[in-house]
């Protein structure tokens, strides 16, 4: 069950890691334009505090596992 649980919080990981991109324009869809440009800062912001808060997490639930 601890193994779900990290790989869960690998998923969310990536999740972040796409909003980012897709917030410095790396990554574009149709239509995202206009949405990027009301929301850029918001989504970054969000994106980056996602990523923080899963590596700790995942640090922390791969040193529960070691130890």
């Amino acid at each position: 069950m601890t193994y779900l649980g990290l790989l869960f919080e690998i998923i969310f990981l990536l999740a972040g890691i796409y909003l980012y991109l897709f917030s410095r324009g790396a990554i574009e869809t149709k239509g995202s334009s206009a949405f990027l440009a009301e929301n850029k800062t918001l989504i970054r912001f969000a994106s980056l505090a996602l990523i923080a808060i899963m590596l700790i997490n995942i640090g922390l639930h791969i040193s529960d596992i070691l130890s």
